[in-house]
């Protein structure tokens, strides 16, 4: 006995694990029935069933306009506050805050799916569809992966393949609708039906030729008939596509491939049914599926402008002219009102935020106004002082966004005046104050530098009393005698040498001369002779 019991222990076991499915079974079947029902379309889902694409579209849109400043308000300061007051709004979940690049630009963010235009409304219904074949598909990957009941997997695989195939021209991945052929195709496996896997594995690799499948043991059956198709699939002729379009610049997808803008040609497609999808911005998404067999195909897309009239605003408001307005406080007048409201249905807003940052001698004052683009009405929100080095900016900011969220759910009034704010003149309290950080020194005990002494305001002078202007003299005129060359010609030479006087000739100069010459020779012989001194001389002198 104590050699048996180990090996009967797992029989009982299993046995008990069997017994517990049976009656579980059914249980289970009619638990699932209303969910399989239910994302059938068999039963119309309740309120309480609501994705969360449509719990975020029901939220406001709020675009938030660049804040301004005004006085000595630092503009650093001034982004700071926005993009605080932009990120609590945005993690409060009320509103629904557009990033600032579609605000700067005034376009919408756009995918590849839809066109620009669409951005703003609700899905389509091949887009619905779409949604509900991908919870189909999880669905019946769960029961799959059980391995029980597979003929309900197969029934809710069927319906997602069929509302994929149906509303191709909005799907955008493929990949769903290829691993919705391969579960199919392994549970045709485990229903021992080779033929119906087959043709699945066929399909999707028409639409993904690079379709493969992992290596596990459950899945090699699957794997060696996914390479054995390929195989015959590849021995066959390959079809050549050329798509052309109606209008320029229409993007080309084949099989959920961009192939380019039309005219394009597609070569080597295997055979099969593949997906061609030409879209452009503003008109209707076209399609056409299309058999492959292995001879030339052509095709051309017509494609039809049907945006609807309010969709076809080409960006005639920019971001800068919404706020020249701002910067000014207009807002009653019917020109902000209409220039805002144009804005916010460029990118698709409900409410437009516009905040202005004005200094105080010691505060931060930040004036909040909130657009309601539907009824074009302007709610002011009560100002929020904030600390002049914004040590207070996450308990403020709070504040703010408390304010703001109240007046853009439920506000009813209307800044219908210039607020005082934008008032030309200085408001009270406007003046100027001391820098809000001052810097501190890496010396510790540094020398002051001297102050420049202000500068005394010139004092006015009284005039003077204008004095009596003196009389002018006449001018002196001196008179430039001129060189006359003829000057000379009537002078008498001899006349000129009479009138001279006598000491002025040169005659009489040179005799003064030589009678000085000659009297200090004499006294100066007489001075040197030596001999006894002659006394009681005369000199005679006796003139011819």
């Amino acid at each position: 006995m104590l050699a048996t019991s180990p090996t009967q222990s797992p029989a009982r076991s299993d046995s008990a694990v069997a017994r517990l499915r049976r009656w579980t079974r059914p249980l289970t079947l009619s638990l699932l029935a209303p969910v399989a029902n239910l994302l059938l379309g068999l039963v119309p889902a309740g309120p309480l069933v609501q994705t969360a694409w449509a719990a975020e579209e029901d939220k406001p849109a709020l675009g938030v306009v660049h804040f301004v400043k005004r006085g000595d308000a630092g503009l650093l300061a001034v982004q700071r506050i926005e993009e605080y007051l932009r990120q609590m709004l945005d993690a409060g979940g009320a509103v629904r805050v557009l990033p600032a690049k579609v605000v700067e630009t005034g376009k919408p963010l756009t995918g590849s799916a839809r066109p620009a235009a669409a951005a703003a409304q609700p899905a389509s219904p091949q887009a619905k569809a779409i949604e509900k074949a991908d919870k189909l598909v999880s669905a019946a990957r769960d029961i799959v992966a059980e391995a029980e009941a597979l003929g309900d997997a197969t029934k809710l695989l069927m319906a997602a393949v069929d509302r994929y195939e149906q509303n191709y021209v909005e799907l955008v991945d493929f990949s769903k609708l290829v691993d919705a052929y391969a579960l199919l195709a392994q549970v045709s496996l485990s229903q021992s039906d080779g033929k119906a896997a087959t043709d699945w594995v066929s399909r999707a690799l028409a639409i993904q030729p690079t379709f493969v499948v992992d290596g596990r043991k459950q899945n090699k059956d699957l794997k060696a008939l996914v390479d054995k198709t390929r195989e015959a699939l590849e021995a066959r002729p390959r079809t050549e596509l050329q798509i052309d379009a109606t209008q320029p610049e229409s993007e080309v997808f084949l099989n959920g491939v961009k192939l380019g803008s039309a005219p394009v040609v597609a070569k080597d497609l295997l055979t099969g049914v593949h997906y061609l999808q030409v879209r452009k911005a503003g008109a209707s998404p076209w399609g056409q599926t299309l058999l492959a067999k292995g001879k030339p195909l052509q095709v051309k897309a017509v494609l039809q402008m049907q945006v609807a009239p309010e969709n076809e605003i080409a960006v005639t408001v920019s971001a800068d002219d919404i706020k020249e307005h701002a910067s000014k406080g207009t807002f009653g007048e019917k020109i902000f009102k209409n220039s805002a409201a144009l804005f916010a249905r460029q990118i698709a807003a409900t409410h437009l935020l516009f905040g202005l940052v004005n200094r105080r001698p010691t505060t931060l004052e930040l004036h909040l106004f909130v657009f309601n683009a539907k009824a074009k009405k302007t709610c002011a929100v009560a100002p929020i002082e904030y600390a002049s080095n914004l040590t207070n900016l996450q308990m403020q900011t709070l504040d703010a966004e408390g304010r703001v969220r109240s007046a853009v759910l439920s506000c009813n009034t209307d800044v219908s005046a210039t607020p005082a704010v934008f008032a030309g003149g200085p408001q009270p309290g406007d003046e100027p104050s001391a820098p809000d950080i001052i810097p501190t020194p890496a010396d510790p005990d540094p020398r002051p530098e001297p102050k420049p002494e202000p500068k005394p305001e010139p004092r006015a002078e009284p005039r003077p009393e204008p004095k009596p202007e003196p009389r002018r003299s006449e001018p002196i005129i001196k008179k430039v005698e001129k060189d006359d060359p003829y000057k000379d010609l009537l002078k008498d030479p001899d006349g000129d040498k009479s009138d001279k006087p006598f000491y002025t000739t040169w005659w009489f100069w040179t005799a003064v001369g030589v009678v000085a010459v000659g009297g200090g020779g004499a006294g100066a012989y007489m001075a040197t002779r030596g001999g006894d001194a002659v006394t009681g001389y005369g000199v005679r002198v006796t003139m011819p």
